[in-house]
């Protein structure tokens, strides 16, 4: 019986202690980060005639350049076991410097059917998203409010595409305002007290945009042009998070 009561008591005491420490670190909170992102990008470009003889020729050009951002989020966070908590936070995303840049050199050289070469780029000027998180608070060497974490999310950002053709001796140039949807993942660590806490986080993003000009390709002159760019990302950020 004694033993039973001593197991019993040592429950109650993990328990509320358990319970105190999801209530200290349970509600909303406010983050800043700054970092830098490697970014891979490829441009194909397809040409299709159904002309006869019927045909359909693409090219790939394919670049990578690094940048600077910066990142604001708003969130809230609830333990549902122990020290292991959930998330969801509101983010926006500010991107500096130019984005990839490129020139499709590629070419059949057989007129309209042609991959014609030209200039291109994919800059991207901000964004917003949502993310989750799923993350486990240990204590220990992280401090009182430290923790790992995975995160996941979805955002929308602008981007201005640029692309061109040369053509005979012909520059064609065409700017356009565009909106990605990258999908993004990541694993990050912070460690400070219950209301302050530094946070180191990498993550990969991945974005795809397709779109279709010219012609129906059925006649000689009137080609169909599909354009497609896939954007990946490797960032690593260091932030600061304020919780309330």
């Amino acid at each position: 019986m004694r033993r039973y009561r001593g197991t019993l008591l040592a429950a109650c005491v993990l328990l509320l202690t358990a319970t105190q420490y999801a209530d200290a670190q349970e509600g909303p909170y406010v983050g800043i980060a700054a970092g830098w992102k490697r970014a891979s990008a490829d441009y194909t470009k397809g040409i299709g005639l159904d002309v006869p003889p019927a045909s359909y020729e693409t090219a790939t050009n394919e670049v990578r350049r690094g940048a600077g951002t910066l990142r604001a989020s708003l969130g809230y966070r609830t333990f549902v076991a122990d020290r292991l908590y959930v998330s969801g936070e509101l983010e926006a995303a500010f991107h500096g410097g130019g984005g990839p840049a490129g020139y499709l050199r590629e070419g059949t050289g057989v007129g309209d059917r042609d991959v014609w070469p030209g200039p291109w780029s994919v800059e991207k000027e901000g964004g917003v998203g949502m993310n989750a998180r799923l993350g486990y608070a240990p204590g220990g060497l992280l401090g009182e409010g430290g923790s790992v974490y995975l995160i996941a999310g979805v955002h929308w950002e602008r981007a201005t595409v640029r692309r061109g053709s040369d053509i005979g001796g012909r520059a064609i140039r065409s700017v356009a305002e565009h909106t990605l949807r990258p999908r993004v993942v990541g694993m990050g660590a912070e460690w400070g007290s219950l209301a302050s806490r530094i946070g180191l986080e990498v993550r990969y993003s991945a974005a795809e945009l397709e779109f279709r000009t010219g012609g129906d390709g059925s006649a000689l002159g009137m080609p169909r042009i599909d354009h497609r760019f896939h954007v990946r990302e490797v960032g690593v950020q260091v932030g600061y998070t304020h919780a309330f």
